[in-house]
């Protein structure tokens, strides 16, 4: 079968497709043909080595992904076989087929295409659980958020708008300012043209500041997130595609009554019991909640796709075609 291993940490380029044995599920797993691979953050933070927590390599990337059960270990049921599934949080996504344990493996909505089940729920539960779990956020209170095109940026502003929240989004070029409209924040400010932006939003809300700031960009210009918060205000990270943020000064968060925290996803998902699958499943099923998705490409381009993440110039979430809709 056509896969990609990670060999070695490092540019794009290290990325080739290399013909690998077809995976044979084991106790408690089951083996999936692969339809389409979510374009994670994680495969190019783990494919450039700025991220250490993974399988030793070699290994096949590929950190979300769908298709149908082909085969299953001795001790999952049978009847599985056959099943749509999304399997997130398991490497392996980008190859012809891949094996994860079964219960990571979860059955698409009726109301879901391939495409919209392969990406949609997992930047949309982090999104959820921010707003819900992780903030608590409360109708006519303020949220900032970081990189707004993107997968969970625009899912945070469409939640937050439905909860009755007033919404700033930040995005890093014109073209993306003008593409994160259709999501409806109430603000939406350029921060590479703008670089004042803790200002506009004092501004906003009438020198204020924001309750909640949600930032998975980091980088060194993290400490602007506490001049932009009211006192009492948080902000709360998700990831660093920015790189890693200077030290946090005490005294500061002192100082501004400010708190600082981070969200793993599945924390929160073990607390609700999958309570919140069911608003998430039928507004992104109906459109209500839009979920905008890039031109799918095949395997052989992933390379470029990688590249393109990097320069973050890429509009929607990205996708790998590698069976297609099966």
């Amino acid at each position: 079968m056509r896969a990609i291993v990670l060999t070695k940490t490092g540019g794009p380029d290290v990325l080739e497709i290399t013909d690998q044995p077809i995976p044979e599920p084991g106790l408690g797993q089951v083996q999936v043909k692969v339809a389409y691979v979510g374009m994670n953050p994680l495969d190019v933070m783990v494919r450039a080595g700025k991220f250490k927590y993974h399988p030793p390599l070699p290994f096949t990337l590929g950190y979300s992904y769908c298709g149908l059960i082909t085969k299953v270990g001795s001790d999952v049921d049978p009847k599985r076989v056959g099943e749509r599934v999304s399997v997130v949080s398991q490497w392996g996504g980008y190859a012809e087929y891949a094996v994860a344990p079964a219960a990571t493996a979860n059955p698409l909505p009726a109301n879901f295409d391939w495409k919209l089940g392969c990406v949609a729920l997992g930047p949309a539960l982090t999104a959820w659980h921010l707003l819900n779990t992780m903030a608590r956020v409360r109708k006519g209170e303020t949220v900032v958020v970081h990189a707004a095109a993107g997968a969970v940026g625009f899912m945070l502003v469409q939640i937050a708008k439905d909860m009755g929240a007033k919404v700033i989004g930040l995005v890093g070029s014109a073209e993306k300012l003008a593409w994160a409209k259709q999501f409806d924040a109430d603000l939406l400010l350029d921060y590479r043209a703008d670089p004042d932006w803790p200002d506009k939003v004092k501004a906003f809300t009438g020198a204020a500041g924001a309750d909640y700031i949600f930032d998975g960009n980091q980088g060194p210009e993290t400490p602007k997130n506490l001049k932009a918060l009211a006192p009492l205000g948080q902000a709360i990270f998700i990831g660093a595609m920015a790189g890693p943020s200077p030290e946090i000064v005490v005294p500061q968060l002192i100082g501004g009554s400010a708190g600082v925290g981070g969200l793993v996803v599945y924390h929160a998902m073990a607390k609700t019991k999958g309570a919140e699958f069911k608003e998430l499943v039928s507004k992104l099923g109906s459109g209500q909640w839009k979920f905008p998705i890039a031109p799918a490409v095949p395997l052989e381009k992933v390379v470029e796709l990688h590249k393109a993440v990097e320069a973050r110039t890429l509009l929607g979430r990205g996708i790998i075609s590698v069976g297609g809709d099966l």
